[in-house]
């Protein structure tokens, strides 16, 4: 076979497999509905759903301790939070760490300063739940419960495409 038939049956085969795709392994899109989640919160009070955050623009960050990306995004999320709590945006990190790291991840919010709140994972279900495709992750959820966007990847300081996603689920 030659190179070019090679990579014609090669792009064939790649268009059959993402046509046979299950619906649950592709990404969330816009307009899906926000998937139910709920998972213990870092002080170890009760549940935390994505229903509790109903009427707010909620951005869901999938992260780890041990995933450089995510250190690297994680004070930028912080200053996100601040600067757009007072509109209604709520970050729910979820930390797929292990239970047995529950210390490096109460060290890790302390280390960051991390206002934001925070829940445990060790299962990583979220994951599953959220098509996650690597880590850091991050889901944005419009007023109205519906995805906005899913972010993979760390968030890039003041990229436009990401702010304006997060000014435009907010209603500004």
């Amino acid at each position: 076979m030659t190179g070019g038939a090679f990579k014609t049956v090669l792009a064939l085969v790649a268009i059959a497999v993402a046509a046979c795709a299950k619906p649950e392994a592709l990404p969330l899109r816009r307009g899906d509905p926000a998937p139910s989640f709920s998972a213990e919160p870092l002080d170890g009070g009760p549940l935390v759903s994505l229903d509790d955050y109903r009427g707010q623009a909620l951005l869901v960050n999938l992260w780890a301790t041990w995933c450089h990306p995510c250190r690297e995004e994680t004070p930028y999320l912080q200053e996100l939070y601040h600067r757009y709590q007072a509109d209604g945006l709520r970050i729910l990190g979820v930390s797929v760490d292990r239970r047995a790291d529950l210390d490096a991840v109460e060290d890790f919010v302390a280390e960051m300063g991390v206002e934001y709140d925070i829940v445990l994972d060790p299962e990583a279900k979220a994951q599953d739940v959220f098509r996650a495709r690597g880590l850091p992750t991050s889901v944005l959820i419009d007023r109205q419960g519906a995805v906005y966007f899913t972010w993979t990847g760390p968030v890039p300081e003041e990229d436009p495409a990401f702010l304006a996603g997060v000014e435009d689920a907010l209603g500004r």
